[in-house]
């Protein structure tokens, strides 16, 4: 039983994950997606470009070595105390790492004399989030990380220094404090034994980021099988809570009396009388296979309307196309867009859009997520735009997703995703692989390969497609 750093990354993301990892049958596992076959290809990418940036500095990499073969090495680069060490293996009993870098200090004494070694990693983002400028919390999942290599190293050279350091994909040395995570690491750790020990299992929480891992498949048939609670919209890690008092399926849920579990004995945390009517009436729906549509809603009026949609990349922090079509209520459409063909481009791009907007006072921006007026406002900050414009924007919006979808249907499925939605009304796009990861996938490639427009092309015709099935729920609403 071996525990690694990955184990730590994926316990924030999935619990399950973990435990499928250590003691899942190989034949289960699906292919990993582009998406993730190119976040593995950036961070050696990061890794490299900082590796240059190094100049004459001298370092040992051990990036072609085994594991095995990684690790007796370096203890032995360790006890001679060299300056630097890459992609070196640490491990302590069954913990194992491969910190990225492995950096010598001599501001304090170790097992190897007056020198200790600190664990840093590259990563292809930033770590520490950010809001209007200022620094709110370090992504835990980083941090899990480092802290994992430094509980090694704890007992490997009996010392650690007081605060943490990564390097982000600016190249830029970030710090973060390991005792801000201390209680929350430990209660993490102890778990991971226990699933990668396969002592627990956990169970599937199914969401619209799972269709990204490699047992995608697997779970979504557990959770099929067993009439999980996670089939339901809006549920996730809910359903452990649901399960403590007996709601164990989807069937449990669609025939509950809601009365019974708002007295303390069956209490829900968080759970009041609206929320869980809301959930038997989706269990009801989901059990039928036929959505419902409330009345009460109202859809604004414009002189003209504008299906916005935005793609980016968070992976660089850079948003790369504004696509709309435009209706001006003739039953004339039109799809513009605003690209930028390189992360340069990027203040010029939203500019040219700053600039559409301005002119769109009469207009009415549909979109199908709170993206778009996030990342227009981050977008503000960074290059000094208007705010006036911005407040326009706001005032001209209207969220399908939040104030028509979420508020008045209910679908069979866990996902109220445009994808989800627009398919089960017949919409279907034209590429046979549509999703906004293989949009970054792509836009990705024809940065690596300029001469590749197709790439360009192909990120166009999803996003109007994108735009388009916005249009074809809008009018499904309608008619009914």
């Amino acid at each position: 039983m071996r525990i690694t750093a990955q184990d730590l990354y994926n316990y924030t993301k999935c619990k399950h994950r973990v435990y499928l990892d250590a003691n899942g049958d190989p034949a289960q596992r699906g292919e990993v997606s582009a998406f993730i076959q190119m976040l593995w290809e950036m961070g050696l990418q990061t890794e490299t470009e900082y590796l240059r940036t190094l100049g004459d500095l001298e370092f040992e990499n051990l990036e072609t070595l085994s594991i095995d073969q990684a690790a007796a090495r370096t203890v032995d680069l360790m006890k001679q105390g060299v300056a630097l060490i890459y992609q070196g293996v640490i491990q302590s009993d069954d913990l194992i790492g491969r910190p990225d870098l492995l950096l010598k200090r001599t501001d304090a004494g170790s097992n190897f004399g007056g020198y200790y070694y600190e664990p840093i990693d590259i990563k292809a983002g930033r770590g520490w989030q950010l809001r209007n400028g200022k620094r709110t919390k370090f992504k835990t999942h980083y941090a899990f990380q480092v802290i994992f290599y430094r509980t090694i190293l704890a007992e490997l050279q009996g010392y650690v220094p007081p605060v943490a350091h990564i390097i982000n994909v600016d190249k830029e040395i970030e710090e973060f404090d390991p005792a801000d995570f201390a209680t929350e690491f430990d209660a993490a750790f102890n778990e991971v034994k226990q699933l990668v020990g396969g002592q627990d299992a956990s169970e599937p929480v199914l969401c619209s980021t799972c269709h990204q891992c490699a047992w995608y498949r697997k779970c979504r048939r557990w959770v099929e099988r067993n009439q999980d609670p996670t089939l339901l919209f809006f549920v996730g890690q809910n359903k452990f809570q649901l399960k403590q008092v007996g709601l164990r399926t989807v069937a449990d849920i669609a025939g509950m009396d809601v009365s019974k579990y708002l007295k303390p004995a069956n209490k829900i945390p968080r759970m009041g009388k609206t929320n869980l009517s809301r959930m038997k009436q989706r269990a009801e729906v989901v059990l039928s296979g036929e959505p419902i549509v409330h009345h009460g809603f109202e859809l604004p009026t414009g002189k003209f309307e504008i299906y916005f949609d935005i793609e980016d990349d968070p992976t660089r922090d850079l948003t790369y196309l504004y696509g709309m079509i435009e209706a001006d209520g003739h039953g004339d459409w039109r799809y513009h867009y605003f690209l930028a063909e390189s992360p340069d481009d990027e203040e010029k791009t939203v500019r040219e859009f700053w600039d559409y907007v301005s002119q769109a006072s009469d207009a009415v921006f549909y979109v199908y997520s709170s993206k778009e007026r996030s990342s227009l406002r981050r977008l503000m900050e960074r290059y000094g735009l208007d705010p006036t414009v911005y407040d326009q924007y706001v005032g001209c919006e209207y969220d399908l997703y939040t104030d028509l979808v979420v508020k008045y249907s209910d679908w069979p499925s866990y996902t109220y995703g445009i994808k989800s939605i627009a398919k089960q009304i017949g919409f279907s796009w034209r590429d046979p692989d549509p999703s906004g990861a293989n949009s970054i996938v792509w836009y990705n490639e024809y940065l690596q390969a300029p001469s590749r427009k197709d790439r360009l092309q192909r990120i166009l015709e999803y996003n109007e497609d994108d735009c388009r099935a916005m249009i074809a729920i809008k009018e499904y609403f309608e008619r009914q």
